[in-house]
């Protein structure tokens, strides 16, 4: 009697469980897209509530990570985002996203080649990326001063991209970089990359500099800000 009972019990208990399943998923799917909804609506404080309790409920949800390293990447919450990211890639280890994010990620805490590594990554996985040669770019340039491999993936970037908004500005450096007398400023000179973009090269003497500033009318000079936003993704 009693093993007729048990076995009486264990069969309601996978009727329950059976039945329970996929009302929870349910509710988890519906958390999920009324998040992405609220990520793309820029309401971001309510989708990382949202995407925290899907995670809670499904931590194999990996792109609910992702969206959430989306977030505090945004915030510049760099170290938060980073770990995000991690997890996502330790769960599925194939979207070519994630890596391009830390490289963003490693490029904003000044880790040249931890950032470089990371687009290579990204670029293994998906190499229609275009994306990513912009932003390889920019690390040679602004952290490792590398002319060559600026210009290497910067042609790259425009060839694959003739409709980028940025096209023309981005094919304005690359004429100087290509000039031969151009010099990329190393860490510590005395001009900056904006303004050796900007004038010509870090080989001009400062007089030079100002006389040329005051003749093009340059009353405010390109920031670093300004230079490393010449090209904002919104869309992965």
């Amino acid at each position: 009697m009693k093993n007729i009972f048990k076995t009486f019990v264990l069969f309601l208990t996978l009727i329950v469980l059976t039945a329970s399943a996929p009302a929870q998923k349910n509710i988890n799917d519906e958390q999920f897209k009324k998040a992405i909804n609220y990520f793309f609506q820029k309401k971001f404080e309510m989708a990382e509530h949202l995407l925290k309790e899907v995670i809670k409920n499904n931590p194999e949800n990996t792109t609910a990570y992702s969206y959430l390293g989306d977030i505090y990447l945004n915030k510049k919450q760099y170290d938060a985002a980073l770990n995000l990211y991690l997890k996502s890639v330790e769960l599925d280890p194939n979207p070519a996203e994630n890596f391009f994010r830390m490289g963003q990620i490693h490029y904003f805490k000044q880790n040249g080649n931890l950032s470089i590594e990371n687009y290579d990554k990204a670029l293994a996985r998906d190499s229609k990326l275009e994306i990513v040669f912009y932003h390889k770019g920019l690390t040679y340039l602004m952290l490792l001063r590398d002319k060559e491999k600026t210009i290497e993936n910067w042609d790259k970037f425009i060839n694959l991209s003739p409709e980028d908004p940025q096209y023309n500005s981005i094919k304005r450096i690359l004429e100087l970089l290509k000039d031969p007398d151009f010099k990329i400023p190393q860490q510590g000179s005395e001009v900056s990359i904006e303004e050796a973009l900007l004038l010509g090269g870090e080989t001009l003497t400062r007089q030079e500099r100002d006389a040329e500033n005051k003749e093009a009318g340059h009353e405010k000079k390109k920031s670093k800000t300004e230079l490393e936003e010449l090209y904002i993704d919104d869309d992965l």
